[in-house]
C-alpha cells in the first residue's frame, strides 16, 4: 500500500469520537458522528496492522 495512516491519525480519529459523543447538548447527529468516527479509527487499526503483517512476511534481499 502506497498510503498508510499513521498511529497518530488513527487516535485522532478516537479522540474526536469521544468529543462528538459527549459534547453537550448531545444529539442524534453527534451520535451518528462518533460512530462513524470509530468505524474510521477500527478501519485505520485494520489497515495499519495488515500493512505491518505484509511488511513482516517479506524476506529482504530475495532476489526472482
Amino acid at each position: 500500500m502506497k498510503h498508510v495512516m499513521t498511529p497518530v491519525r488513527i487516535f485522532y480519529f478516537f479522540f474526536m469520537a469521544v468529543i462528538f459523543a459527549t459534547w453537550q447538548p448531545s444529539a442524534w447527529w453527534r451520535a451518528a458522528a462518533a460512530v462513524l468516527m470509530l468505524g474510521f479509527g477500527c478501519y485505520g487499526v485494520y489497515v495499519l496492522r495488515r500493512s505491518k503483517r505484509e511488511e513482516s512476511s517479506e524476506v529482504p534481499g530475495e532476489l526472482e
